[in-house]
């Protein structure tokens, strides 16, 4: 790659200086030599007839060698040599304090610069610290509800962490705790928190990524800065503390500051954002489109630590198949919070599961973790069944000869202290918490066909048409998922089947019996959020008994005060399941599914995966979610959105999920948007993690919001 315009330009800059200083140090000592001469020649005259030698100051000390002064014949120093003496010691421990503070990047000047430096790249080895992280005694609570009791965080440098458990366990909690340092991190780690979208204001994308590193902003300015300085000026600015500028050059260098704007381009081009609109300003972008701003604010960066909380929910299938790219070549520590099976099993090599109050650490990833947990789950009922033999062996002994016979009575006392021994070893089974049972019931089918669309096209605007020339059909039995960049009209189509919008031509034929039902977050957001679930569900039949209302709520998960609290009062994962129990109660011939993962565990998708599976009518979803769509949908339709002005259309992919995105990233590749070369595998650091089951531990309690960054701290202490 040549280099770039910045890169000449410090380069010629910092050529011309080096050439303007040899210069004048030249003339400086063309001038000296004859000066340095006449002062050498008046210092020998000089010299007292004891013979006491001093050395010619200034120039002329350089221009002959330091000679010993003599001490008296006292033994003694004169006045002068202790001055010299005592001011010599003290430039010697300055500049050990100097040196000291360098080794520690506690550079001069640096309480001016209004930021922290990172530790910034190669910086573990360039400095020697240890990056792991470990962590005792951490107890988390939210409000009076203790969700982490005496967990231990342990944390590999260069180790991908998925951090899973059901919702409401402390995960969020968790990661907010770490950077509100409720607790108490090393002080030389860079870590970012990625949770909330930006706020939007007049900057483009792309200068907003940029100013984002505030080091390289200080340090672009005072390049500028000290470029305008004379010599003197600049030996005057550093003598007082200030940096210099070859040291500017350095960390420039290091942070690899020229190929900045292209890195940052890379990562919005990869998350979506084109050359249109990385130049457009951040405030007239949607709350999604600023989230993922924020994502690749903290990618630029590249911090020691990145914590991800649900990274996905805002991406389609293109951002999201660049991510899991981008982030499985990331060589620092990542914490990934995440719904998305596929995506935590591409990312991760390691698995913290929050269980219990405690914080379990696995080797390898998502499906690894089950699979792990499945074997010692079947380990701890094997030996629980044979413990509970023999404790029942020793009931039965006990209870026949626990009286009688003084020498049976004896050994029956000794099988009572093996019984309570073996009650104080019983092993427990670490069962899971019961898993929501999702269920769709399906009205008759129908004959086909159910819905036809006939030379349809669909524009929102006049003159500015969505898609055009569509042509299909849905039936009782099929199982379509659409997939396609955000804003191509993936959630429109949805709505052209439902006839919630009239297609500005051609048509859309239903059948006169078809029940649609259809999920999606805005139907979500339309709840009357006041209202109770037992209301909610009341108002689709004025007829249903309360009763009744209850226990079909109860199906999906909303039991007790869940049923009776108001919606404002729930979960984004309880009111989806509130909307899933609409869904069922409707008797729908084809349920239409958009984004139905966001809000939702892990353990709650698996079981939406089964009931959509059971379910007996059609199904047309939109999801990014690699696992749902493969154990769902055995057909794929791409909406491909129009350029230049021109119309976007829905075709139908002729291969799996899988060959497309792979499709997806040969695509990036060839744009350069990610490095070409193999995803990062498991190694030797991830088994110091695999320790399967062994120590327990979670941590953390904490405030919350924005994309929080957190910088060392000055002066900081670091470890060797």
């Amino acid at each position: 790659m040549p280099p770039s315009k910045s890169a000449l330009a410090r380069a010629e800059k910092r050529a011309a200086r080096e050439a303007e200083r040899a210069a004048k140090k030249a003339a400086a000592a063309d001038e000296a030599e004859p000066a340095a001469a006449d002062v050498a020649a008046e210092g020998v005259a000089a010299l007292s007839v004891e013979g006491a030698v001093e050395a010619a100051d200034g120039d002329a000390g350089a221009a002959k060698p330091e000679k010993k002064k003599r001490e008296s014949r006292f033994g003694k120093k004169g006045k002068k040599a202790k001055e010299d003496a005592a001011r010599a010691e003290a430039e010697r421990a300055a500049a050990e304090a100097a040196a000291k503070a360098n080794a520690k990047g506690d550079r001069g000047g640096r309480e001016h610069l209004g930021f922290f430096e990172r530790t910034g790249p190669n910086a573990p080895r360039r400095r020697n610290l240890n990056m792991d992280i470990h962590i005792e005694n951490i107890t988390l609570a939210a409000g009076n509800a203790e969700l982490i009791s005496n967990g231990v965080l342990r944390l590999v440098y260069g180790v991908h962490y998925g951090l899973v458990g059901r919702n409401g366990v402390g995960k969020s909690t968790l990661l907010r705790a770490i950077t509100s340092g409720e607790v108490q991190m090393p002080d030389f780690l860079f870590t970012i928190h990625v949770e909330q979208e930006i706020q939007g204001d007049d900057r483009t994308v792309l200068q907003t990524i940029l100013q984002v590193d505030k080091e390289r902003e200080w340090l672009l300015a005072k390049e500028e800065e000290l470029c305008a300085m004379d010599d003197e000026e600049a030996e005057r600015y550093v003598a007082d503390g200030g940096v210099d500028l070859n040291e500017v050059y350095e960390r420039l260098d290091e942070l690899d500051s020229d190929s900045a704007e292209s890195r940052a381009a890379a990562i919005l081009a990869g998350l979506g954002f084109d050359h249109e609109a990385q130049n457009r300003p951040t405030r007239e972008f949607s709350g999604g489109w600023r989230m993922r701003i924020a994502l690749a604010q903290a990618l630029f960066l590249k911090p020691d630590l990145l914590l991800l909380d649900e990274p996905t929910n805002h991406l389609d299938v293109f951002a999201l198949t660049w991510l899991e790219e981008f982030l499985s070549t990331w060589e620092r520590t990542i914490v990934i919070v995440s719904h998305d099976r596929g995506f935590l099993n591409t990312v991760t090599n390691a698995t913290a599961h929050l269980h219990r109050k405690r914080l379990w650490y696995y080797g390898g990833n998502y499906d690894t973790f089950i699979k792990v947990r499945a074997e010692h789950r079947a380990n701890q009922m094997s030996t629980h069944k044979d413990q509970t033999a023999r404790a029942d062996q020793l009931k039965r002994f006990i209870a026949k000869f626990g009286q009688g016979h003084k020498k049976m009575v004896k050994q029956a006392q000794c099988r009572m202290k093996k019984l309570d021994k073996l009650k104080e070893e019983m092993v427990t089974v670490d069962w899971d918490d019961a898993s929501l049972k999702i269920n769709f019931p399906a009205a008759t089918p129908l004959p086909p066909p159910c819905v036809s669309v006939v030379d349809t096209a669909f524009g929102y605007e006049p003159g500015k048409t969505l898609y055009e020339n569509l042509n299909f059909g849905l039936d009782c039995d099929s199982r379509v998922a659409i997939v396609g960049p955000n804003g191509a009209g993936k959630s429109t189509f949805l709505k052209l089947v439902m006839g919630e919008i009239i297609p500005t031509e051609g048509w859309v034929n239903r059948h006169c019996k078809l029940r649609l039902a259809m999920f999606s977050q805005h139907s979500v957001e339309k709840m009357d959020v006041e209202a109770d679930a037992v209301t909610h569900m009341r108002r689709l039949d004025e007829d249903m008994p309360l009763e009744e209302a209850r226990a079909f709520l109860g199906r999906f998960g909303l039991s007790g005060q869940l049923a009776t609290n108001p919606i404002k009062n729930l979960s984004g994962g309880q009111k989806s399941r509130l909307a899933f129990a609409e869904l069922a109660w409707r008797l729908p011939h084809i349920l239409l599914l958009d984004e139905p993962t966001n809000h939702l565990d892990l353990e709650t998708i698996e079981s939406l995966a089964m009931a959509i599976n059971a379910f007996e009518g059609g199904v047309v979803l939109v999801s990014h979610d690699e696992r749902l769509i493969s154990l769902t949908c055995d057909e794929l339709w791409c909406v491909h959105k129009g350029q230049g002005g021109k119309p976007g259309s829905v075709f139908v992919y002729d291969g799996d999920f899988d060959s497309y995105r792979e499709m997806l990233k040969n695509d990036f590749k060839e744009q350069a948007l990610l490095k070409s070369g193999k995803s990062k595998k498991k190694g030797g650091k991830e088994a110091e993690v695999a320790k399967a089951g062994k120590q327990p531990e979670v941590t953390k309690a904490a405030p919350g919001a924005k994309p929080v960054m957190v910088p060392p701290r000055p002066g900081a202490a670091r470890p060797a």
